[in-house]
């Protein structure tokens, strides 16, 4: 599968690797995976005055494209989420391809 990552930033091989493991694991819930694109960015809550991190994913499959974000303190917490999301989807396009 290829996993496109985009950032405003300079992305650590941690978090590459992280990111890499995550969706690749995303192959054992459906074998027909094309590709994904990651989307990593930092906002700031105006309200809290806080910084959050935003993990967008994009999962392309044959005819459709499954998209998942999450917003929370640390990356590695926004992408467990963010691909905690995806599988679920994943799973339930699954389903109802099976019926």
């Amino acid at each position: 599968m290829k996993i496109d990552i985009q950032a405003p930033f300079q992305v650590f091989d941690h978090t590459q690797e992280l990111i890499e493991d995550k969706l690749n694991k995303m192959s054992v819930f459906y074998e027909h995976i094309l590709g994904a694109k990651v989307f990593l960015r930092d906002e700031v809550n105006p309200f809290l005055h806080k910084p959050s991190r935003v993990v967008e994913i994009q999962l392309e499959v044959p005819g459709t494209t499954f998209f998942a974000e999450s917003t929370e303190e640390t990356f590695e917490q926004a992408l467990a989420s963010a691909a905690e999301k995806i599988k679920k989807q994943v799973l339930k396009f699954k389903e109802k391809a099976t019926i």
